[in-house]
């Protein structure tokens, strides 16, 4: 298939980035095991999704400023691209600040008999750092270098798990872990500016002139990224759910089960994502013939590996963890592969009109469906978790699904595409 030159090497360079943090997670997860206990393991992943889930406050920016910086590049404004940015920075590192004091102090005069005010301080510096360098990939990815942050990335993982690994061995704890992560991400920021090979766009800086841009970012689009940032990272938090509903150790068994079908999740994800910042520009000069015509083709790209791929993990799923785990840490619940298998499948095609929807702004359809099944979801899970248990996420899953999420999304995709024709 042959969209635009710049696809295949953005898709296969975010392979690239994935396959580095899966074989990071491989040799991973079993010294977190080892080195913090499967209580430690559970506190740790238990801070990395709130720390995910934080972004929450910035939904409605990152979409509104990919879309707007994608706009200004494909137009050639540069004095566009550098105010969104600009704005980006201003909102993404006072937000940043606001999550990791308030996390911070949360954990200074609530708890820290579990989690260590030292560990909660790095951490809270890494969020600010975070956030800093994600405004510039996303400058990256609109000026058609997505290549280069999947690069960038990459160089990221590796640059984390080297240090941990050391780290860790050395006893450095939940301190030591959020201290990699720290220079993991100055690591990458430093080569950040290697990325633009002197083609960043350059403008003054005009704070009187950001205004008309806050207001389309905190308007109708604006408000539409929120909603839509929200629910995705909400139907993406289980872990925090069952935590909630059983402790860590509940919420790790969960991981262990579904982190290798979340990677295949996020290798069907791949696809869409790495069209999503040329239909920005596409869309942006009104290129809407070839935008039908790449939709199906990547339709179909995603049909046939997300059905091999779902039935792989739910045949193979026991044997593949024993060998990453163990048989002490494994997960013995068949049931589990067979509903993470199926869940791969219902993901990984409902990622396509979501994409199409976010690049486009138009979110009326998607946030009703997304809304329905996130809701559905959390109340499924919660009433199954007496019978279920820590697989109670994956049940709920794929009861919404089957009922008809899964034929509303693709619904919602084919409408918004032919409003485009």
């Amino acid at each position: 298939m042959r969209l635009l030159g710049e696809y295949p090497l953005s898709l296969l360079s975010g392979y690239l980035a994935m396959a580095g943090g899966i074989i990071a997670q491989v040799i991973l997860v079993p010294i977190y095991l080892r080195t913090l206990g499967a209580e430690g393991f559970g506190i740790l992943v238990l801070m990395l999704a709130l720390i995910n889930y934080a972004t929450i406050g910035v939904g409605w920016l990152s979409g509104g400023l990919q879309r707007i910086l994608g706009e200004a590049y494909g137009t050639g404004n540069n004095a566009a691209f550098v105010q969104a940015l600009d704005i980006g920075k201003i909102i993404y590192l006072a937000y940043g600040a606001a999550a990791a004091l308030l996390g911070i102090g949360m954990v200074a005069f609530l708890d820290t008999s579990q989690v260590p005010l030292g560990a909660a301080i790095i951490a809270g510096l890494f969020l600010v750092a975070n956030y800093e360098t994600a405004v510039e990939r996303l400058a990256l990815t609109a000026a058609a270098r997505l290549a280069a942050v999947n690069l960038l990335l990459f160089a990221q993982v590796l640059a984390y798990a080297i240090s941990v690994i050391i780290v860790l061995r050395g006893g450095g704890g939940l301190f030591g872990v959020f201290a990699c992560q720290l220079g993991s991400v100055l690591f990458a920021r430093f080569l950040l500016p290697i990325c633009w090979r002197g083609a960043r766009p350059i403008a003054r800086h005009t704070i009187a002139t950001l205004r008309p841009l806050l207001a389309r970012l905190t308007g109708r689009m604006g408000a539409g990224y929120f909603l839509s940032g929200a629910l995705i990272l909400t139907s993406q938090s289980d872990v925090l759910l069952i935590g909630w509903l059983g402790g860590a150790e509940a919420a790790a068994r969960y991981v262990l089960l579904w982190k290798i079908a979340e990677v295949g999740v996020t290798a069907l994800w791949r696809i869409p994502e790495s069209w999503s910042p040329m239909l920005v520009r596409q869309d942006a000069t009104h290129a809407h013939a070839a935008i039908k015509r790449q939709y199906w083709h990547i339709a179909v790209l995603l049909l046939v590996t997300a059905i091999p791929g779902g039935l792989a993990y739910a045949l193979l799923g026991p044997w593949i963890t024993m060998l990453w785990l163990g048989a002490e840490h494994a997960p013995k619940d068949q049931l589990g592969f067979v509903l993470a298998g199926t869940a791969i499948v219902w993901l990984g095609l409902a990622r396509l009109p979501s994409i199409l929807s976010y690049s486009f702004a138009r979110f009326r359809e998607w946030i009703v469906i997304a809304s329905v099944e996130v809701m559905a979801r959390l109340v499924l899970t919660v009433a199954l978790y007496p019978r279920f248990g820590y697989l109670s996420p994956l049940v709920a899953l794929n009861v919404v699904h089957v009922c008809g999420i899964a034929a509303a999304y693709q619904w919602a995709g084919w409408r918004m595409l032919m409003r485009r024709a």
